[in-house]
């Protein structure tokens, strides 16, 4: 994608960016510093061939952020471009640059750039009075929100340097990566909440007679304790919020062709031992897990990637015909 960048009243400069997400209210893009070997000015900073520009673009909104990481992945700080609201067309982004700038180094104070070329841009009548003054206006609000620790916005600090490659996932195979998303959470899920569970159970065991025989008080408290433990843990789960429930990464994604080959590999084991209590007890629950995730799989190719998904229902089929073999 080519960005035409224009300074007023006449430079105009073009830089080539590797588009990662296309959202209706922000896009990233990735820009390498150094072309033809020289260093590229951003903010306070010279950054040299190899460093790393993040630029997240607000369609409709006076201003572009860019993150701002030097050859060897360090974070050097946040840069507020202030410009008119940006033209967005396929395959070319056109910015018209407003003069001021915020910098944000890493661990430092967010300041104002710019100001001496802006009041000279002002009385040549490059820029007009009103435009000027809402030039000014949003910088000092972003300055004021900087300062008290809520600028940049959120998505800015969610999508750093790491976060490349599991964007151009989500880019490349949206239905993988949402399907991958949404299964992460649900084995985070349960992790968690056997956790939560055993540790609740450990301390009704030590403290109380929830677990004598015969129904108590005790035991009612201990079943709304890990069902209240495990209706809290499932929203935070499907909510993103538990630590093991970030964003999936390629490398380590699952696939519904790795899940229809596990339905066929576990078959074996109902060929192998047809009749045995233990194989069933084990193997149902199996197939009853491959089941919901091959159907969140399925759900998440046709919405996303708008592709009959395949392996993903054969896999469903084989698990329906399991699960009447075994139950």
């Amino acid at each position: 994608m080519q960005v035409v960048y224009r300074r007023l009243p006449s430079q105009v400069e073009r830089y080539t960016q590797e588009v990662l997400h296309d959202g209706l209210t922000c896009k990233i893009s990735l820009m390498l510093s150094g072309r033809d070997s020289t260093p590229l000015r951003i903010g306070e900073v010279d950054l040299q061939a190899g460093g790393v520009i993040l630029w997240f673009v607000f369609p409709g909104r006076p201003y572009e952020i860019a993150s701002v990481y030097d050859p060897q992945g360090e974070h050097l700080g946040t840069y507020t471009n202030f410009i008119r609201p940006p033209k967005l067309e396929t395959g070319v982004w056109q910015m018209t640059d407003l003069y001021l700038d915020v910098w944000q180094p890493a661990g430092g104070s967010a300041r104002l750039l710019d100001e001496a070329d802006f009041e000279e841009a002002l009385r040549d009548g490059v820029l007009e009075a009103d435009e000027a003054r809402g030039v000014r206006a949003e910088a000092d609000a972003v300055l004021r929100a900087a300062r008290g620790g809520r600028w940049p916005p959120g998505i800015v600090g969610r999508n750093g340097l790491d976060a490349v490659e599991s964007l151009r996932f989500r880019r490349d195979a949206p239905g993988t990566f949402f399907a991958n998303r949404v299964v992460g959470r649900l084995i985070a899920f349960g992790i968690y909440s056997l956790g939560a569970i055993s540790l609740i159970s450990i301390i009704f065991a030590a403290f109380t007679g929830a677990f004598l025989p015969g129904p108590s008080p005790a035991r009612l408290a201990w079943l709304i304790s890990i069902s209240a433990a495990a209706a809290l843990l499932l929203v935070a789960a499907l909510a993103g919020r538990l630590p093991a429930t970030q964003r999936p990464r390629l490398e380590e994604a699952v696939t519904e062709r790795i899940l229809f080959i596990g339905t066929l590999v576990s078959g074996a084991a109902i060929l192998l031992y047809p009749d045995s209590t233990m194989w069933r007890g084990a193997l149902a629950g199996v197939y009853a897990t491959l089941a919901l995730f091959l159907a969140i799989f399925a759900v998440s190719r046709v919405r996303h990637d708008r592709r009959f998904p395949v392996l993903a229902v054969a896999g469903l089929l084989v698990c329906a015909l399991a699960l009447l073999v075994l139950l």
